[in-house]
């Protein structure tokens, strides 16, 4: 049952056996496992149907140094669904290796292991609508070419792991249907968690509290999983202190908010391939209409040689700054700058922005009048595939183009000093202390990206494919801009990790916060790395699992 209003005739004490904070694909992917057993049930979304003005205002929060870090409401939404609302469809399971302890990457390990969580992977790939759980293009796409580009791939560098694109699913909007007919599971929209109080004297939660438009109320439950996101998981247990928890619930040994990480990406080298018909880039698509594509990935035993973080290439559209401009980009360009445009306010501020885009937006007009009439049938075909239910996930370059950028998508290294807290001085509208995020990167986060460029360039120019940009020096200080001013495209991670010593940790490996008896966390603020793999489909993988926990504990 979904409750949306009404809400002063609830009463001011509501009980549930579970009560799940979060109503994201976490929260949603728990619920749903949860659905049809004895188990009563109690969900508080943190928001309505979409996201509201007031609602998202609960987010912002502050980085420092200033500008360090994109505005902490940015990347993310706080209402029903959760970001699933804005989620672009990528899944990628995590690998094996990034379950393991690595040598070369500091504080690495999972408690369990890939295979433990794999059967949840593939429960998870139905919630995303993904088809199967396979990623490996030369069993998925049997009879077509093996490499992304022809005679690039060696025992180090492959080409044949795939990614899958969900259509993608909006969790709140797909699987409203199946909670508001659920016997057991009960939503209660805009309630916003503020504080989990502990039982005087216990080692348990016994309330949170909630507001809800106003209305204050309190929620008891045998159990609470806390399904915010990796932000807001930290951030609730750092608010909420006690004179057996003063520094917040699971901080006994400072490790709430810390080891905070992103994904460092982005696009510096370009290539210019001598024959493009030896290139196989695009998006291909399964059985089932999924998308998929392919991308370049260092095997296991070279990840251990050369010291490697988990790290991926594909290609995609040129580094602009190098002056490699394609019609798609250009279109993309030219209609962002005039929507800017004619989106302000006053005919003032629409004269200003004028002059702050139109220069830039000359040179990319310039070039679609002079390239752009051969793209237009292409630009149709795309833009009815982008419209469809299961929409293209993005639009590549042109083959046309003599340029493609090679996109880097790489793991930071867990870093204690990466970390989210409270802000000393600024608080939201329920009193809660804003998020504050220190993002902190090692040198071995930005050594790591520059050993996998230069492998990934000695392997291209040792088998003569044809032109590749790099300069390490160059690449260093693309880097730099990069990691002084990120941002996250809502990768939290890692800031509630799972360690089985507290001392490392703030859950263990059942998710559950050391010293604190029946308090859960979901979500990728759990992973104790990051690998390379966009986070989704793992966050449902291991909701499942800890849904399964719940049920036979």
């Amino acid at each position: 049952m979904i409750i949306t209003d009404n809400f002063a005739q609830l009463d001011k004490v509501l009980t549930a056996d579970i009560c799940l904070i979060g109503s994201g694909p976490a929260a949603i992917s728990l619920a749903l496992s949860l659905n049809n057993t004895g188990l009563r049930v109690l969900m508080l979304t943190g928001g309505g149907w979409t996201e509201s003005v007031a609602s998202q205002d609960l987010y912002r929060g502050s980085a420092w140094p200033a500008g360090s870090h994109e505005p902490l409401e940015e990347n993310r939404r706080r209402q029903f669904g959760g970001t699933s609302a804005a989620w672009g469809g990528r899944c990628i399971p995590f690998e094996p290796l990034d379950f393991k302890r690595r040598d070369w990457v500091p504080n690495s390990g999972w408690p369990f292991t890939y295979d433990e969580l794999l059967p949840y992977y593939q429960h998870a790939a139905e919630l995303c609508q993904i088809g199967d759980f396979e990623f490996d293009a030369r069993r998925a796409f049997a009879g077509n070419p093996t490499e992304i580009v022809a005679g690039l791939d060696s025992a180090e560098l492959v080409s044949y792991p795939l990614e899958r694109w969900s259509p993608p699913v909006h969790f709140g909007k797909e699987y409203r249907a199946t909670l508001e007919a659920s016997p057991n599971i009960q939503v209660l929209f805009d309630a916003h968690a503020i504080a989990l109080h502990t039982t005087p004297g216990a080692d348990e939660v016994s309330q949170v509290d909630v507001d809800v438009r106003g209305f204050r109320l309190q929620v008891r439950a045998g159990r609470f999983v806390l399904a915010t996101g990796g932000i807001e998981n930290a951030r609730l247990l750092l608010a909420s202190t006690s004179e057996r928890f003063p520094t917040g619930l699971g901080n006994q040994h400072d490790n709430v908010g810390r080891y905070y990480m992103v994904h460092l990406s982005g696009t510096y080298t370009d290539v210019k391939l001598h024959d493009k018909s030896q290139l196989w880039g695009g998006f291909e698509r399964d059985a089932n209409g999924v998308y998929c594509r392919r991308r370049w990935w260092f095997s296991e035993p070279a990840q251990a040689a050369h010291k490697l973080f988990n790290t991926i290439f594909f290609l995609y559209h040129a580094n602009t700054d190098n002056g490699h401009r394609d019609v798609l980009f250009s279109t993309r360009f030219v209609a962002k700058a005039v929507l800017s445009i004619v989106g302000q306010r006053s005919i003032s501020q629409m004269i200003r922005q004028a002059k702050q885009v139109l220069p830039d937006a000359r040179e990319h007009f310039l070039n679609i009048l002079k390239n752009g009439l051969l793209e237009i049938p292409d630009l149709v075909r795309l833009g009815f595939q982008r419209a469809a239910k299961r929409r293209l996930p993005f639009l590549l370059p042109s083959r046309r183009n003599a340029y493609w950028g090679l996109y880097f998508q790489a793991e930071q290294a867990p870093n204690r000093e990466s970390r989210v807290g409270l802000s000393p001085t600024e608080k939201d509208a329920f009193g809660m202390p804003r998020a504050e995020v220190r993002l902190a990167f090692i040198e071995a986060d930005v050594d790591s990206v520059v050993e996998a460029h230069r492998l990934f360039v000695a392997q291209f120019r040792a088998n003569n494919l044809g032109e590749i940009t790099y300069d390490e020096a160059e690449l260093r200080r693309y880097l730099g801009r990069r990691v002084a001013a990120y941002n996250s495209t809502a990768h939290h991670i890692g800031t509630t990790r799972m360690a089985t010593d507290p001392r490392v940790g703030v859950v263990d490996a059942d998710a559950k916060v050391h010293g604190v008896s029946n308090l859960y966390v979901a979500g990728s603020s759990i992973f104790p790395t990051g690998g390379h793999a966009n986070p989704t489909l793992t966050i449902v993988a291991h909701a499942l699992r800890l849904a399964e926990h719940l049920k036979q504990a």
